[in-house]
């Protein structure tokens, strides 16, 4: 093998919309459509070698198109694996792709190799306690045996955690992430507390009260049992471990990002979980990159589970782990039938659909609103939330009369 063997030959994007899974499609059409967009990127070396990784075209920490694309043709993919400003699809691709040329995985690129099977989570987002159950017994017919969720003030959360209780064994756990919506240790401490009590599917909280808020989030610590996972850089890392902020961290980012932030947690000697998000070409970078990080033994994140294929072939999860690939590359197939059955145009463009959400409040009143702006309302402390019967309904438009109807009625 020359240098010259091991140039990018040729850069090729293969834009997908692939739909979300029926059990979950109408939240996800309410709170993240644009995530059925995947952006396959293709690389091929001058010797022949391809690699393949994937953007979500609106929702990833970096986008790979054209402009990048440009940079790296002609040039040695060793040259630039570490250049994360490359964005997702393109540095997967070219990850992938060394991997093959050199016949190792992905992780002896990485590093050494420190465990085998890499934990993994199932995800879902702000759902009523019937469908969080829903979402719980598809993970476990998976293989997952965590599952994290999106806890909101639209809900009440001991509502969902009892059923949750009534329907799933005690092995399966749940992480909450609040996304700050507790605004304060003196809301949050008492509410997480009483979940604590109760249920004991509880695993941890992920930013119950806004992350800034220093002191706030030390004095939670020392008031609940559950460990606190905080994204890792607000506050500043140094600050994070010294004042005592958190338990742990979200790690997410390109391939350089990802070491460092995972190499200094190890060196506090602090877990966490790694969030990548997108289908099975994601999570298997994301299970490389877990291989050789110590302290990722919090499940990842990859929300895998969303859509109706996850594009790779032979795609397992087994007691909450995936085991990690030493074939070549990221060590997977792709399933082509599938990807060629949900390829689109390059100027494919997807439909917004018209929604409805109605906050049912415990005393009987209604509020609607046509998005989900209200979520500022309550980060502000303007609504109040998380009370006992609260509850929020979602209608998206079904092309129907009665819902133009409704829709026009409510909104003008």
């Amino acid at each position: 093998m020359t240098s010259k063997d091991c140039e990018v030959a040729d850069i090729e994007h293969i834009l997908l919309h692939v739909p979300f899974h029926p059990r979950c499609a109408k939240v996800k059409q309410t709170r993240v459509p644009f995530w059925s967009l995947v952006d396959v990127c293709k690389i091929t070396t001058s010797a022949g070698v391809t690699g393949y990784g994937e953007t979500l075209t609106r929702y990833t920490w970096g986008q790979s198109n054209e402009r990048q694309f440009a940079r790296v043709r002609g040039k040695n993919i060793f040259d630039h694996l570490w250049d994360d400003s490359l964005g997702a699809g393109l540095q997967m691709a070219l990850f992938d792709a060394a991997g093959k040329t050199l016949g190792v995985p992905c992780h002896k690129l990485l590093g050494a190799q420190y465990r085998e099977t890499c934990p993994v989570s199932w995800w879902s987002q702000d759902r009523t306690p019937e469908e969080w159950v829903m979402e719980a017994l598809a993970a476990i017919d998976h293989g997952f045996t965590t599952m994290k969720v999106k806890a909101r003030p639209w809900f009440y959360p001991e509502e969902q955690f009892e059923a949750i209780k009534k329907s799933v064994p005690n092995y399966f756990k749940i992480d909450a992430d609040f996304n700050g919506l507790l605004l304060g240790e003196d809301y949050a401490a008492p509410l997480i507390r009483r979940l604590e009590d109760t249920y004991s599917q509880l695993a941890m909280v992920e930013t119950p009260i806004p992350q800034n808020d220093v002191a706030g989030n030390a004095l939670l610590r020392q008031k609940i049992a559950s460990p606190i996972a905080m994204h890792f850089g607000n506050p500043p890392f140094m600050t994070a471990v010294r004042e005592g902020v958190c338990d742990g961290f979200v790690v997410g980012g390109g391939a350089s990002r990802v070491m460092k932030q995972g190499t200094l947690a190890a060196e506090a000697n602090m877990p966490f979980w790694l969030q990548l998000v997108g289908s099975g070409l994601t999570t298997m970078w994301g299970v490389h990159l877990g291989a050789v990080l110590s302290h990722a033994r919090w499940p990842a994140i990859p929300c895998v589970n969303i859509w109706t294929h996850p594009l790779v072939k032979d795609f397992k999860v087994e007691g909450g782990h995936i085991r990690v690939p030493n074939t070549p590359g990221l060590g997977i197939e792709l399933d082509w039938d599938v990807i060629e059955r949900y390829r689109v145009d390059p100027d494919f463009k997807l439909e917004e659909k018209r929604q409805i959400h109605t906050i049912c409040w415990p005393d009987g009143r209604r509020t609607h609103y046509p998005d989900g702006s209200y979520r500022e309302d309550f980060l502000a402390g303007r609504l109040t939330g998380f009370l006992p019967g609260i509850r929020l309904e979602l209608k998206l438009d079904d092309e129907s009369d009665a819902f133009d109807r409704e829709y026009r009625k409510l909104f003008g």
